[in-house]
């Protein structure tokens, strides 16, 4: 299937292309184009954002072209923006009022998307914006759950400023010291360790019975359990 001139414009960067495009149109030709669609039901803004061409969004965005629009996977622009980290996009989208807590099919929020990749100025902008930090995808995981899971400190730490909760638990009833700890992420570890409800939480069992604490008595390699081992020692003051 042959991708519409006007759309493979946008994804391509032609902003002077895309421009031409639409100022010899009339103004409901205009909002026919903003809103045309590809086979994947994807628009000019969609196709614009998730390679990252910053004019073409801004002008397209000035026209009124919705942030909002779902693609055939239900993604918004601004799942786009925060997966590739653009933090300039996504302040762009996030003052045009796009949807902060709009859910992909699988669940997943711009915030889910920042905080497993490790977009840290996404994050402060999506708070900022008045995203919520504890919303669940299909499979329970917050994105709390999902910075530690891909070892991002940085991001851990500001999305507990941001009161995520810190005894949330996905959907087989690990929380976030299992998926540290089975993650092999020392820091995160370290982070987590300094936490009051530290103790409470390595003791939860997830539904296989297994606590965190356990997990980590079977953490291979030896080298890997035994520093955070000693981590949590120390943090327990003995």
């Amino acid at each position: 299937m042959d991708l519409d001139p006007f759309l493979a414009h946008a994804q391509s960067g032609d902003l002077d292309a895309v421009k031409a495009a639409l100022e010899a149109k009339e103004a409901s030709d205009v909002s026919k184009c903003l809103k045309a669609r590809d086979e994947d039901r994807r628009t000019a803004l969609h196709r614009a954002c998730a390679a990252g061409h910053e004019q073409i969004v801004a002008y397209l965005l000035e026209l009124r072209a919705n942030p909002n629009t779902e693609d055939a996977e239900d993604w918004t622009p601004l799942h786009s923006a925060a997966s590739r980290g653009s933090a300039s996009l996504c302040t762009r989208l996030t003052e045009a009022c796009a949807d902060c807590d709009a859910a992909t099919s699988s669940g997943a929020t711009a915030m889910h998307f920042a905080a497993s990749k490790g977009h840290d100025d996404v994050i402060r902008i999506l708070v900022d914006a008045g995203a919520k930090v504890n919303c669940k995808d299909r499979s329970g995981g917050v994105a709390l759950l999902r910075a530690a899971g891909a070892g991002r400190t940085q991001a851990l730490k500001l999305l507990l400023e941001a009161q995520a909760d810190i005894r949330c638990k996905d959907r087989v009833g690990e929380n976030v010291f299992h998926i540290a700890i089975n993650g092999h992420h020392t820091s995160i570890c370290e982070i987590l360790f300094e936490r009051d409800e530290a103790e409470k939480l390595m003791g939860q069992e997830n539904e296989d019975g297994k606590t965190a604490t356990q997990m980590l008595l079977d953490l291979l390699p030896i080298e890997t359990r035994d520093k955070i081992k000693s981590i949590w020692r120390e943090k327990k003051g003995g």
